[in-house]
C-alpha cells in the first residue's frame, strides 16, 4: 500500500480515485468511474437503502455482526489478502494505514499531496496520534506525482534531526 493519498488505482473496468469505500459512479470514455473523495460524495440509492435497513446486525467487536463479517472476509479475498478491517470512515482508513507502515518509528515522515484530503481536511491526525510529520509536494488535476518530485522527498539517511 502506498501512502500516497489521494492515489489512482485501476481495478477492472473501474477507476477509483481515493482512499474510501464508497463513491458515485459516472462515465466517461466510455469507463466507469467511481468517485471515491470523500463518503459525503455518495448519495445512496433505494437499493442501498433497504440493504442497510435490512442488514442483519451484531456486535462486530464481539464478531458477532455477519455483515460486517461478511465484508471483511470479501475485501480480504478480492485484495489476496488474510483479514480486512472494517472502518466506517475514510479518515479511521487512513490512521490506520498510516500507523500500520509507521508504528515501529514515532518520526517517520509520510509524503503526501499539498492538495490531499489528508492534507487539507484531517486536521493533522497524522502528528497528534501517530507521531508522524509530512512531506507535501504538488500532484497533478489526476493526483498523480511526479517521480522526480518523490525522488527529491525522499528521507533516506538515519539522522534524527
Amino acid at each position: 500500500m502506498h501512502m500516497m493519498t489521494p492515489m489512482t488505482v485501476v481495478w477492472r473496468k473501474y477507476r477509483l480515485v481515493g482512499s474510501h469505500v464508497v463513491g458515485r459512479a459516472f462515465s466517461t470514455n466510455n469507463r466507469r468511474i467511481v468517485d471515491l473523495r470523500s463518503d459525503t460524495v455518495t448519495q445512496p440509492t433505494s437499493a442501498m437503502l433497504h440493504a442497510a435497513t435490512q442488514a442483519t446486525t451484531g456486535d462486530d467487536v464481539m464478531g458477532e455482526d455477519p455483515t460486517v463479517t461478511a465484508l471483511e472476509h470479501h475485501a480480504a479475498e478480492l485484495f489476496g489478502k488474510e483479514r480486512a478491517l472494517y472502518v466506517p470512515t475514510g479518515t479511521m482508513a487512513n490512521m490506520c494505514a498510516i500507523l500500520s507502515h509507521c508504528h515501529y518509528n514515532k518520526s517517520a515522515e509520510m509524503i503526501i499531496g499539498s492538495k490531499s484530503h489528508i492534507n487539507l481536511y484531517e486536521g493533522g491526525g497524522y502528528a497528534n496520534l501517530a507521531g508522524v510529520s509530512c512531506k507535501q509536494i504538488p500532484e497533478d488535476e489526476n493526483a498523480i506525482f511526479s517521480m522526480d518530485d518523490i525522488r527529491d522527498s525522499y528521507f533516506s539517511d538515519n539522522d534524527d534531526h
